[in-house]
C-alpha cells in the first residue's frame, strides 16, 4: 500500500502578516471614528446642559421681575427704600427687587459674586438695596460651569400717564474645560404699578 499523499493548505507567514496590518489599519480607524464620535456627543451634550442651567436662571429672574412692586392689599407699588422703581440696578450690576406673597414681604437680589451667578431671597428689608447684593445662594452649577459675563443695563421710559423701566440682560457661561460656552441676553419691559 502507498502512503496517502497529504497537502499542505493554508497561509504563508507573509499572507498572515499583511492580512494582520490591514485588520489593524482597519480597527485603529474605526477607534478614532468612534472616539472622534463621542467627544463630539459629549461636547453637544455639554453645551445643552449649559444652554438648559442658563434657560432655568432666566426663567427664575423673569418670573421674579414680573412680580416687582405687587403688594397683595394696597394699591401703592412696592418700592426698596430709596430706590425710584420697582425693579434696582445696583452700580455693581445687582438686580434688586421687592415684592409681596400671602405670607409677608420677599426682596429678591440676582448678581455675580465670586464668578458665580447668585440670587438672594430674604424676607428682611435691607435700608439700602446694595445690602441685598451679598451671601445669596449659587444658581448655577460652578464645579462644571464658570460666568465669563454679566451685565445688566436698565432705562426708564414715560408714556402718557405710565411709567416704566426696559432691562436688558446678558449672561455668557463656559465650560471649566473650555471646550464649550453659551450666551443668552433678555431684554425685559416693565411698567411702574401706579
Amino acid at each position: 500500500m502507498q502512503p496517502a499523499k497529504h497537502s499542505m493548505s493554508g497561509f504563508s507567514l507573509l499572507e498572515v502578516v499583511v492580512a494582520s496590518a490591514l485588520s489593524l489599519m482597519v480597527l485603529s480607524l474605526l477607534v478614532h471614528l468612534l472616539m472622534a464620535g463621542q467627544r463630539a456627543a459629549v461636547g453637544r451634550a455639554t453645551q445643552l446642559m449649559l444652554a438648559q442651567d442658563v434657560q432655568d436662571a432666566w426663567r427664575m429672574l423673569t418670573t421674579d421681575l414680573r412680580r416687582a412692586g405687587y403688594q397683595v392689599q394696597v394699591d401703592e407699588p412696592l418700592r426698596l427704600n430709596g430706590a425710584l422703581h420697582t425693579v434696582h440696578v445696583t452700580a455693581a450690576q445687582c438686580v434688586v427687587m421687592q415684592y409681596e406673597l400671602s405670607d409677608g414681604a420677599v426682596v429678591k437680589a440676582y448678581y455675580l459674586e465670586d464668578g458665580e451667578f447668585r440670587v438672594r431671597s430674604s424676607s428682611t428689608a435691607f435700608s439700602s438695596p446694595e445690602q441685598a447684593c451679598h451671601g445669596g445662594q449659587a444658581l448655577l452649577d460652578s464645579r462644571w460651569m464658570t460666568i465669563t459675563d454679566w451685565q445688566v443695563a436698565t432705562k426708564s421710559w414715560s408714556q402718557e400717564r405710565h411709567t416704566g423701566q426696559l432691562l436688558q440682560f446678558s449672561l455668557t457661561v463656559q465650560a471649566l474645560d473650555g471646550s464649550v460656552s453659551h450666551q443668552e441676553s433678555m431684554s425685559l419691559s416693565l411698567r411702574n404699578p401706579s
